[in-house]
């Protein structure tokens, strides 16, 4: 909704037909990075997670520890399916686009230290995973492709509850306003479009 690299004070928002903030970036130690010498930026929207057909596709075989399976995992304790994983914020991960419009990882910039800090709109599950390459130093495909296990870092997460005094006057967001039909006009019940010629039709 705001830029394909997301800082403080942009928002993440939910899917249609909700259409509501989920988030809020409040604070990002790379915020003021600013693009890179190749254009490089970070924590961005448009690439998705690495998965495993995909990977099968390209490769011939089975690899059960890309993002999209872990956040499978990590999701199913909560009654949640691999159809509820949705697209990714890759957080601290430096991307851009090429001239001929394709999509480049470059080693990640942050440090210890660093952190991306945002305020929830809503009640919200995060599912997170620290990608099998990296922070994207080393190749991961070609003839200097190596296992990226030294180059892999732990991620840390707090929560924290808000003081109820900063939150006076905040409410949360409400879904889309749009009442609409889409244009579709619903038949009326016993129209010929509607009617059941046997009680085993629905």
């Amino acid at each position: 909704m705001q830029r394909a690299h997301v800082s403080t004070f942009d928002r993440l928002w939910s899917m249609l037909p909700y259409l509501r903030p989920l988030l809020t970036v409040t604070s990002d130690t790379l915020g003021d990075r600013g693009p890179d010498s190749d254009g490089g930026r970070v924590h961005d929207l448009l690439g998705t997670r690495c998965d495993p057909y995909v990977n099968r596709m390209l490769t011939g075989e089975d690899f059960d520890y890309h993002c999209h399976s872990n956040r499978v995992r990590a999701v199913a304790p909560y009654g949640l399916t691999e159809f509820d994983v949705h697209d990714v914020l890759n957080v601290f991960q430096c991307t851009r686009l090429t001239a001929d419009d394709r999509y480049v990882m470059k080693a990640c910039p942050a440090r210890p230290g660093d952190h991306f800090e945002f305020f929830a709109e809503q009640d919200l599950l995060c599912a997170l995973s620290t990608c099998p390459g990296g922070d994207l130093s080393v190749p991961l495909w070609g003839p200097n492709a190596r296992d990226p296990i030294d180059v892999c870092h732990p991620i840390g997460v707090e929560v924290y509850r808000v003081d109820s005094a900063l939150l006076e006057g905040w409410r949360q967001p409400d879904v889309a306003a749009y009442a609409g039909g889409h244009g579709l006009t619903t038949p009326e019940w016993g129209s010929t479009a509607t009617q059941c010629d046997g009680p085993d039709q629905a």
